[in-house]
């Protein structure tokens, strides 16, 4: 085993208990409340609480690609994500208010889902920043978690169960906060991905969120079909609870014993395969208590994660943000499930047929094969396989060449800011070019100052920016 290999850093407990927390509040807002039905002139839209929070979801996505730089600086707040927090949590209460209006119900999209959207690439920030092998695990151990305590949540009291709601947002904070300085002072060396031309990676990306369309849009068919208005959105929950959390337990052991070829695409085919048989077994299933509905949810659940760990993998082969990519990717994905929402209430307003959901359902699964069959196909995932879990020639020479240049650092100061974009500690720096601690502080110091940086996270958040550009002269 190689050097760079022994030194991969290793999945934290904060950043997998963090994000199970994200998770598992996700879970609850989307899925243990109450189907809500909203009169849109003489139309009426079931699910119309899931409906607002995606939008909203999908707006604050949007908002985020048009102002970056605005959104970079609000995410690496403490501040600011403990208001998301707050706006969470408050719009978990009004969701748990005995007959909630139309008004009430739009309140609750807005607290609920602009905020939930901008954790989400606090989360893309925070998971992107290591290597995608490692981030795919820490998110599959996070959603399997989560999806256990759902389970859990299910049967607890409603007093209890909106207590934890309500808290989950804090925790998953909190967590976050000790993750990222866990991160800042990190020892490890991280893997550099190998670069694949620029074409070619954009042709893998778009090809990827086409994919992430049809499976929103095909979620989004089956949400509105789940349940009853008035009743609970999502009887079969704890089926599909209890099936994810077997999912991700089989995908950490796949992750854990497979090659190079299959660090995603495991994951992802067993999730197609659970939603397709969902599909096709719903008409069947429909007199027993694991209906095809929950078997469906379970799968869109388990591509939700494998789409986290794609996207986090995709940035680092553009060298771009992870929360830019959560963004754009996310976007995507509930913005197909909120159009299937909105294209199913019409089926349903159109057609007085009872085979409308069978007929919604066998046209959303054929989506589905078509998409998993022509769109983002085994090709192509080992392509991104390939470039994630390859050590590359370590490119550490060149960006630090740019970035001293760029900066007019001296010599000493270059030889620093190496050992520093390697993951050295102040410390280690010390020993290896046999100089006091404090000396090499005081180089750190000069180097941020020079480089317009305040902080070794900011530093590393520059060398990324310079490797993207050297990448793209190439």
């Amino acid at each position: 085993m190689s050097k760079t290999q022994e030194n991969i850093p290793k999945p934290s407990w904060a950043r997998i208990a963090g994000f199970a927390c994200y998770q598992g509040f996700v879970y609850a807002a989307f899925y243990l409340g109450t189907n809500h039905q909203m009169q849109l002139g003489p139309f009426s839209v079931e699910r119309a609480e899931l409906l607002l929070t995606l939008a909203f979801m999908v707006a604050a996505f949007i908002g985020e690609r048009l102002a970056p730089d605005v959104a970079e600086r609000a995410l690496s707040r403490s501040g600011t994500l403990a208001a998301f927090a707050a706006f969470m949590s408050a719009g978990a209460a009004i969701s748990a208010a005995p007959g909630t209006t139309a008004a009430e119900v739009a309140a609750e999209g807005l607290l609920i889902g602009a905020p939930m959207a901008l954790t989400l690439m606090a989360w893309g920030k925070t998971l992107g920043a290591n290597p995608p092998r490692l981030a795919a695990t820490e998110i599959f151990a996070a959603t399997g978690i989560a999806a256990a305590c759902c389970f859990a949540l299910w049967f607890a009291q409603e007093e209890i169960g909106l207590a934890l709601r309500c808290v989950l947002p804090f925790a998953g904070v909190a967590f976050m906060e000790i993750a990222r300085h866990e991160q800042s002072d990190a020892t490890s060396e991280t893997m550099h991905p190998t670069p694949i031309k620029p074409a070619r990676a954009r042709t893998l990306s778009t090809r990827m969120l086409a994919g992430a369309l049809i499976f929103g849009l095909a979620a989004g068919f089956v949400e509105t079909y789940r349940s009853d208005p008035g009743s609970l959105s999502t009887p079969t929950l704890p089926y599909a609870m209890f099936i994810v959390a077997l999912f991700c337990g089989g995908v950490l052991e796949t992750l854990r014993t497979s090659g190079e070829r299959d660090t995603f695409s495991a994951s992802y085919r067993i999730a197609f395969t659970l939603m397709l048989a969902g599909f096709l077994f719903t008409p069947v299933l429909v007199d027993v208590d694991i209906t095809g509905d929950a078997i469906v949810l379970a799968g869109y659940l388990g591509l939700c994660a494998a789409f986290a760990s794609l996207f986090c993998a995709s940035a680092q082969l553009e060298g771009t943000s992870c929360a830019l990519a959560f963004a754009q990717g996310f976007a995507v994905l509930y913005g197909g499930e909120a159009l299937g929402i909105f294209l199913a209430n019409g089926l349903d307003a159109t057609n007085s047929l009872n085979t409308t959901p069978y007929a919604a359902m066998a046209t959303a699964g054929l989506a589905m094969v078509c998409a998993y069959v022509f769109l983002f196909t085994e090709r192509d995932f080992s392509a991104l396989s390939r470039a994630v879990d390859t050590v590359a020639v370590d490119n550490t020479e060149d960006v630090k060449k740019a970035i001293a240049q760029a900066a007019a650092l001296s010599a000493r100061e270059t030889e620093v800011l190496s050992l520093a974009l390697r993951g050295r500690t102040n410390e280690r720096i010390a020993q290896e070019l046999f100089i006091a601690k404090s000396t090499a502080d005081t180089h750190l110091r000069r180097i941020y100052s020079k480089c317009g940086v305040h902080s070794r996270q900011e530093l590393l958040d520059l060398a990324e920016k310079t490797a993207a550009s050297l990448r793209s002269r190439e």
